[in-house]
């Protein structure tokens, strides 16, 4: 006896005027993150823009009132001999890059101009590798090697609020 691959069972169908519907599939309850995280993702955006030109401002602000905890580090990687005027107007600067950033204004223009900044600091990994690295090793950061790497994630906020499409 052979079995055919064309041979298959006959289905069988309903009795005439009954018909089965389909089995009722109810989606499974959301659960309290589920519900939440829209409105979260809605509000996100702007607490990121907000953290972001706070952190500018803050930071911007100790180097104009001359208690930066950093104002020696960048004295120290500058390529030329930066004079008593240029951690305040640095800090200056960086209060207005917040202020800009808060602003959600220009965008376009932002964006390399922040990026350049944070960038800029990558400067002491480069010109001065024994303040970020302990002996000598890329993989073992000082306390002043994770106070530059860090800048990795600010730059990537920086790239999320000013690309963001508007509504």
């Amino acid at each position: 006896m052979t079995v055919s691959s064309q041979v298959t069972p006959a289905a069988t169908a309903p009795a005439q005027g009954t018909s089965t519907p389909p089995p009722a599939t109810l989606p499974a309850p959301l659960g309290l993150f589920e519900r939440l995280a829209p409105r979260l993702h809605h509000y996100g955006l702007g607490m990121l823009r907000a953290g972001l030109g706070g952190v500018f401002v803050w930071f911007g602000v100790l180097k104009v009132i001359g208690l930066s905890p950093a104002a020696a580090l960048v004295v120290a990687v500058m390529p030329f001999p930066a004079g008593g005027w240029f951690v305040p107007a640095l800090g200056w600067a960086e209060v207005a890059l917040g202020l800009w950033l808060m602003s959600g204004r220009g965008r376009a223009v932002a964006l390399p101009v922040l990026a350049a900044h944070l960038c800029g600091t990558f400067a002491v990994l480069v010109l001065t590798p024994s303040v970020a690295f302990a002996h000598s090793n890329p993989l073992l950061l000082t306390l002043v090697g994770e106070f530059v790497v860090k800048n990795v994630v600010l730059l990537a906020g920086v790239v999320v609020v000013t690309t963001h499409p508007r509504h």
